[in-house]
């Protein structure tokens, strides 16, 4: 079971907590601005590219890196390794989220949110009472989830891939994706900083990325285009499995910016090795 870690707010002086604060502050701040950024180019690459490039792109590591980051920071590497060890779980969760939304999209946006949430959720809540299990169980849960999830997608609901659309976009599309991408990443930071290691993980890889980049797209391209880059990120979303275990390994050795740095060159080199699959249509 993980503990919860408080700082008692006695041991606090002013000085202190207003460090804590301001770093906190920086950590929401920039996971709204990177987050609001970067799915805002990932769902316009996929447009401009093709869903095969943009599922791989778009869920390389951003809203787990700044998470992770801020809470080896504002605490210490060690409780930020820790918080990897649930981050598996996250992502089995994350990766049921999306799968569940791109089988009901066709049924329209809000069924479709409303149905990947509640599973999400509900098996959040079910997992809480598994915590003993553990960080290889989880990730053989979420490899068995990921692979399976991403067979059925290709062999069973025969998602077809789709290349790139022409269009334009005003200033206003693209300031509204980022602002809507980014309040979503900030409210599950919000959530993270909360509670034990096991939930700060968990919300660590709260699928905000995917929920924003599945409506943007349903919203912009249509559903069949989110439901095909859906399909991709079911199995390229690894890569952020790849990224906690190698950062749960080098937080407490290398510490928190060189361990980060090299995860998230690990992570990139997955999402290669994973290309040739994507291109193949296995």
């Amino acid at each position: 079971m993980f503990k919860i870690i408080k700082i008692p707010t006695f041991a606090l002086n002013q000085t202190q907590f207003m460090h804590i604060s301001a770093l906190f502050a920086q950590q929401l701040v920039l996971s709204v601005v990177v987050a609001g950024v970067w799915i805002t180019l990932a769902t316009m690459v996929s447009e401009r590219m093709g869903t095969k490039t943009g599922g791989m792109i778009g869920n390389l590591p951003s809203t787990i890196l700044t998470s992770l980051l801020f809470i080896g920071i504002t605490q210490t590497p060690s409780f930020a390794a820790e918080a990897t060890a649930s981050v598996p779980l996250g992502m089995f969760l994350s990766t049921l989220f999306l799968f569940v939304f791109i089988t009901l999209a066709s049924h329209g946006i809000w069924i479709a949110l409303a149905g990947g949430l509640t599973v999400w959720t509900l098996l959040a809540i079910a997992a809480s009472f598994f915590q003993d299990a553990g960080r290889i169980a989880w990730i053989l849960l979420y490899f068995s989830g990921a692979i399976g999830t991403y067979l059925l997608a290709e062999k069973v609901l025969k998602i077809p891939s789709m290349g790139r659309i022409k269009r334009r976009y005003s200033a206003g599309q693209i300031l509204f994706r980022a602002l809507f991408a980014g309040s979503v990443v900030g409210a599950s930071v919000l959530i993270a900083r909360t509670g034990s290691a096991f939930w700060a993980g968990l919300f660590a890889s709260f699928p905000a990325m995917m929920l924003s980049a599945m409506i943007i797209l349903s919203l912009s391209a249509g559903f069949a285009f989110a439901q095909a880059t859906g399909k991709v990120m079911l199995l390229a979303s690894t890569n952020i499995v790849i990224y906690s275990f190698v950062a749960g390994a080098l937080f407490p050795v290398a510490g928190i910016w060189w361990g980060t740095l090299a995860s998230y060159l690990v992570a990139a080199l997955w999402v290669w090795f994973l290309k040739p699959l994507f291109d193949k249509g296995i």
